[in-house]
């Protein structure tokens, strides 16, 4: 008996195995193109997000400005003499004072203590004694919240009694203009 081959009119054997796998290789073309075009979009628009960021984050620095506090007040004692000077520098937000006067002895029942005031109210705050200097100047150097508000420096003679309110001896006063 003779053996008889059985082949399809294109002259090939059956290709069902090579056509599932054209389909195969066109399915996962189909999906690498797809996660491409989502991996660049999504690059795309972080890369625009983080333009519009760092726009935003431009715009909100250059709309709040440091306002910066470097200044003098002169302290002037009741005859208008020069009695020292109070230097305040930084900015709002990281304000620093140096005060240096040169001021009398004092009796050790007795301290300088410096207030701040504000414009039009009978608000002080005591931002800290005075210390003496080996030279004999007086010295002080502190930080204040909301600067501006106090433009006033004022050095009273306060007695070591406790009392946190100030007691009205001034003995020198400077202004920050």
């Amino acid at each position: 008996m003779r053996q008889q081959s059985f082949r399809h009119r294109g002259g090939g054997t059956s290709s069902i195995g090579g056509g599932i796998l054209v389909v195969l290789a066109v399915i996962v073309g189909a999906f690498v193109v797809y996660q491409l075009i989502l991996w660049f979009r999504s690059s795309n628009a972080k890369s625009i997000a983080n333009e519009a960021s760092a726009v935003t984050m431009d715009a909100t620095v250059a709309s709040t400005p440091t306002v910066a506090l470097n200044s003098t007040a002169v302290l002037k004692i009741s005859d208008g003499s020069s009695a020292g000077t109070v230097v305040r520098s930084g900015s709002v937000e990281m304000p620093s004072y140096s005060l240096v006067a040169n001021l009398a002895a004092l009796s050790p029942d007795m301290s300088y203590e410096v207030w701040l005031v504000k414009d039009g109210l009978a608000d002080v705050k005591s931002v800290g004694a005075l210390s003496p200097r080996a030279d004999g100047s007086w010295a002080e150097t502190f930080t204040l919240k909301d600067p501006l508000e106090y433009p006033t420096v004022v050095i009273m003679a306060e007695p070591n009694d406790g009392n946190t309110e100030p007691s009205g001896n001034r003995v020198a006063e400077g202004r920050f203009e």
